[in-house]
């Protein structure tokens, strides 16, 4: 049975230059056309990383920012997604649950479709309310394990050994 292809568009540096270059939601605007004019996309990432932070330091509101970049695609029939960090020591802990939960709620809201979930740290776990809370929401949930080998970042390594051994994941069944 052959299975369906849905190309994303990702702005993977862009948006994790950290300011460096993250365009305003104006020149966003103005950029949309031209990606939905490609009619290649299904899918475009429209938020994540650093997006809301640098819209802040423009003095942009990012619930509005990322209303109106979302829309050119929504009417266009193309879903958005966003990236997310997952609960790990370089993001998200300590945040308590319901304020990571509510922050999948107003992704949503705002007009991200689906949340693109990963764990830096090798263990699926740390995707586990990621996951429940990005379906709560109502958007699609995709996640993704770095592939970290070292003694810090690899789960189910055993002493003195040097190969990664994955545990089974239990989320994606």
């Amino acid at each position: 049975m052959a299975r369906e292809i849905k190309f994303s568009l990702v702005y993977r540096d862009m948006w994790q230059s950290s300011g460096k270059y993250v365009p305003r939601v104006d020149q966003l605007e103005e950029v949309a056309p031209a990606i939905i004019d490609m009619g290649c996309f299904d899918r475009v990432e429209t938020n994540g990383g650093a997006f809301e932070q640098v819209n802040l330091l423009f003095g942009e509101n990012p619930n509005m920012a990322v209303r109106k970049w979302t829309a050119p695609f929504h009417k266009a029939g193309i879903e958005t997604h966003m990236l997310e960090r997952g609960l790990n020591a370089l993001r998200m802990n300590p945040v308590p649950a319901d304020v990571r939960r509510l922050m999948f709620q107003v992704k949503k809201k705002q007009g991200t479709d689906i949340a693109r979930s990963f764990c830096g740290l090798n263990d699926h776990r740390n995707l586990k309310l990621s996951v429940e809370f990005a379906q709560e929401a109502g958007m699609t949930s995709q996640v993704a394990l770095s592939g970290t080998n070292s003694p810090g970042h690899t789960v189910g390594r055993t002493k003195g050994s040097r190969r990664y051994r994955p545990t089974v994941c239990k989320l994606f069944r």
